[in-house]
């Protein structure tokens, strides 16, 4: 086990209580309580929630018992709105399986699945509730914004072989950064932190959703779909157009370009895929998930150093190499 994973292991064990317990209601509620704990306990690595509980302890090492309880009422209602998302995201991409388990849109049908995943939101928003912090529901606001704002863009961009890198790194940010940036600058927003750390953790946050982002997106080119829990080329066939094909495309000219392109819009992923290692493309795309993962790690130079600044630099680094 990771040094982050024993460092949250208690801090977690109280998030999965939390989850659990909001996701109780009255009689009424009773049947889309049980599909949401459906997905939630389909589990994954809880990657936000632990960001939350080592961003609270890399800031304030010895938290009260007062703290701490806040810490992890903030981490579970980012687990909350992040399983949400993945409930709506589930319905857009007609997906049948999430972490090996039935996805609610395979089971009870889109309307049922996106009803689920609106009430899931509104448990997110109760528990946060309870930490009367106005700065939190600000940024918890503003992130939900951010997510719609990053799917719509995908849709709209999809098949798009014009989209540049800053067109890329703003889809990013909305779909996956914002999120991370919460998780891990929501402890120093409610500690009341200078503002100097809370910027900090929140580029912390940014770049590395950018760098786990970008080798999800790698993972599509060069992963093994045992090991990914994804289909290889899924996102060629989708239309989405992510970073290794934008640097092939703007690294290449003339006929070389024209029959990437040609390639990419018939979904013809083995020529895709020859082209893209044959031009280096998927090298530089490593290469700026790790430049990312790096200045991530050193956004946290402003905090005191510790096991748990450690394990952030950690994850940053594992999460940019997932596909190597």
């Amino acid at each position: 086990m990771s040094d982050f994973m024993l460092l949250t292991a208690d801090g977690l064990q109280r998030v999965e209580k939390l989850l659990f317990s909001t996701l109780q209601g009255t009689k009424e509620e009773e049947n889309v309580n049980a599909m949401c704990m459906h997905v939630v306990r389909a589990g994954g690595k809880r990657l936000r929630p632990r960001l939350t509980l080592l961003s609270a302890a890399a800031l304030i090492q010895d938290l009260d018992d007062k703290c701490s309880d806040a810490v992890e009422r903030l981490a579970a209602a980012v687990e909350l709105l992040h399983t949400a998302s993945l409930i709506h995201d589930d319905v857009i991409d007609k997906a049948s399986l999430r972490r090996g388990t039935c996805t609610l849109n395979e089971t009870d049908g889109n309307h049922a699945a996106v009803l689920a995943g609106d009430y899931m939101f509104t448990r997110c928003f109760v528990l946060l509730h309870t930490l009367n912090c106005m700065p939190l529901f600000d940024s918890m606001a503003q992130t939900v914004s951010a997510l719609v704002t990053g799917e719509l863009e995908q849709l709209k961009r999809q098949g798009d072989l014009s989209v540049s890198e800053q067109d890329y790194r703003r889809t990013v940010y909305c779909k996956t950064g914002a999120l991370f940036e919460l998780a891990c600058s929501g402890p120093a927003i409610f500690f009341k932190c200078e503002n100097e750390k809370i910027e900090a953790l929140k580029k912390y946050g940014r770049l590395l959703g950018q760098g786990f982002q970008v080798a999800d997106d790698l993972l599509d080119y060069q992963g093994r779909s045992d090991n990914t829990g994804k289909d290889v080329g899924e996102d060629l066939s989708d239309g989405r157009i992510t970073l290794p094909l934008i640097i092939a495309l703007r690294d290449l000219g003339g006929k070389a370009r024209a029959d990437l392109a040609e390639a990419a819009k018939s979904g013809d992923f083995n020529r895709v895929s020859k082209t893209l290692d044959e031009v280096g493309a998927l090298q530089k795309t490593q290469e700026f998930a790790l430049q990312s993962a790096k200045e991530a790690t050193e956004a946290l130079n402003i905090l005191p150093k510790s096991p748990y600044r450690d394990a952030l630099c950690e994850i940053a680094l594992k999460a940019a190499l997932r596909s190597a």
